[in-house]
This record gives structure tokens, sequence and C-alpha cells, in this order.
């Protein structure tokens, strides 16, 4: 898979034990329309979780390196392997004479139905396990020290 390094700034909002929550500082450059990071927004906050080290606290710039990866991957399994996993539950539905032994039909549509649900089903348990794991792809790599924010006059 295609990756792609991405340093960004961000401000730290809040910090529960090992987690940080970061808000990401939107640069206005030409490489972040591109980038994806930011996902497309105008004003909105964006935030990350990322994981925390000793003497970070609320209101602190920091530089994180995040990793992208292509989502060609992500696009497939949700659009087309579910659409596969259809025509082979239908294909595989003419042979089984146990279900609805007089209609061929009723096969078909059964075992695709199936066959779909259980795609998107182990798409779901698939994704919620790359997600758990995606949250190390993110990591904070520098304190800035100059540009702190006092959380208490915020």
């Amino acid at each position: 898979m295609k990756q792609k390094q991405v340093i960004q700034k961000g401000t730290i909002k809040y910090i529960n034990g090992n987690r940080a929550t970061v808000e990401l500082i939107k640069p206005d450059s030409q490489e972040c329309k591109s980038c994806g990071v930011c996902m497309g927004i105008e004003n909105k906050s964006n935030l990350l979780e990322v994981n925390t080290f000793p003497g970070l606290d609320a209101g602190q710039q920091v530089t994180l390196k995040i990793i992208e990866y292509s989502p060609y991957k992500g696009m497939f399994l949700v659009l087309i392997l579910p659409v596969i996993s259809l025509m082979i539950g239908s294909l595989l539905g003419q042979k089984f004479y146990f279900i609805y032994p007089n209609s061929q039909d009723v096969r078909m549509v059964s075992c695709g139905f199936i066959f779909f649900v259980l795609s998107i089903l182990s798409l779901s348990i698939y994704d919620k396990k790359i997600r758990n794991k995606k949250s190390i792809h993110r990591k904070i790599i520098s304190i800035d020290i100059q540009n702190n924010i006092d959380p208490i006059t915020k």
C-alpha cells in the first residue's frame, strides 16, 4: 500500500490518561488541498487522538507525524467486495437444494443476500480492528516551546 507522511502542527486540547486530543492547525498552502488529513474542513476544528508522554499539558503546541495510506483498498472493500459476495452467493444458491428445493430463484436470492450480509459484517469487524491500529500511525514528534499557549489565559 502506498503511504505518505505528513507533518502537521496542532494544539493539545485535552489529556485523558495516556491519550491526548490534539486540534490540528490548518495551514494555508496548496499541499493542504490534496493532503486529506484535514478532510476538507473549513472553520471546524479537526481533532485527533494520539498517545501522550510525560510533560505534555493542555494548550501546548506540538508537531505531529501522520502516516496516511491510499484510500483505494478501503474503496475496494466497501464497494466491490459486497457485490462480489452477492454474486458468489447467488451462484452457490443454485446448487443448494436443501433450501427451497422447488424454487431456484428463491435459493439464489436467499444465498446472495446471506453472503452480502456476511461480507458487510466482516467488513465492519475489520474496520473496528483497523481503526484501533490507526491511532498508532499518528504520533507527537516535538513540542513547540516558543508557540505554546497558556491554558489559563486562553
